[in-house]
């Protein structure tokens, strides 16, 4: 019984619902967009994408990355066993079946995103270790579907043919391949152990911030220009104002990197992803309330 308690919780650990929920962002500002009241699609999309088919991907990952000692910035957790590979399988199953009853272009969004981030996990494609590849996978695959999956739960394809509406989805592919890829950055500090089968480790301390701090001010742009044809003044001013707190913060994360530990770098990096999600989340899904019951335009 203690044996299976441990399994189990190495399995949950493996899962990352933490990532998921950092993830949440990108769904709901594609739905968003749409300015469409909430539905039943609304609330199967978010429960498929980030509780079944995210997790599932995230454990298959652990799975193939084989990594030993600090692992996700915690000493003592085992590497991913066979028994998370078949937990993430038949969680990114029921995810796609239960896709498939949504609409087809949700259910085209997620069998591409199961494919393409097995591809991803798969040490012999070798994407994960380049970093130009690997970059332009999280942002194609987090970011644009992630994107697209919250705006069929509304609406078909052809809406995205509107500036606005593609610049919404270019800024989250800019958005989750520049925090993505900061989130990864624990795994160069000073006493981690490297394994060379991470595109970070190649591109070096100095090459993800000096990307990051390309990408997430062009992807901000790009997002106040959506923000400021779309929605409220009241709003463009705010969003103004949290970028650029976002971005002090990621300022002050580079200077401290080298005073703090694997496992430190970690938390922090987490916890600016978490406290993110939560903010831009909140906002958000209270935006999605307001079109529809406050009647803001």
């Amino acid at each position: 019984m203690k044996a299976f308690f441990y399994s189990f919780k190495s399995i949950v650990f493996h899962l990352r619902f933490n990532i998921s929920i950092a993830l949440l962002p990108v769904f709901l500002w594609g739905y968003a967009l749409t300015e469409a009241d909430i539905s039943r699609n609304f609330i199967n999309g978010i429960i498929i994408l980030h509780l079944l088919i995210y997790p599932a991907s995230n454990g298959i990952y652990s799975y193939f990355d084989e990594r030993k000692g600090v692992i996700y910035g915690f000493k003592g957790v085992k590497p991913a066993s066979v028994f998370t590979l078949v937990a993430s399988i038949i969680l990114l199953l029921v995810g796609i079946y239960w896709a498939s009853k949504v609409n087809i272009s949700y259910f085209s969004i997620v069998l591409a995103f199961a494919i393409l981030f097995f591809l991803f996990s798969f040490p012999s494609t070798g994407i994960k270790k380049r970093p130009f590849y690997a970059i332009s996978f999280l942002g194609l695959t987090y970011g644009l579907l992630g994107f697209l999956a919250g705006w069929v739960c509304a609406f078909d394809l052809k809406g995205l043919l509107n500036p606005f509406h593609l610049g919404g989805a270019v800024s989250s592919a800019g958005f989750v391949a520049g925090f993505y890829t900061l989130s990864l950055v624990y795994r160069i500090s000073e006493d981690s152990i490297p394994t060379g089968g991470l595109f970070v480790e190649k591109l070096g301390l100095v090459g993800v911030f000096r990307f990051v701090k390309i990408i997430l001010p062009i992807s901000g742009l790009i997002a106040t220009i959506v923000i400021a044809g779309k929605f409220t003044l009241y709003e463009l001013i705010g969003i103004i104002i949290y970028f650029l707190i976002g971005f002090l913060v990621v300022e002050r994360f580079e200077k401290n990197f080298h005073l703090q530990k694997e496992f430190q770098n970690y938390r922090t990096i987490m916890n600016i992803n978490l406290t993110n999600s939560i903010i831009l989340s909140s906002y958000l899904f209270f935006r999605i309330l307001a079109v529809n019951y406050l009647l803001i335009d």
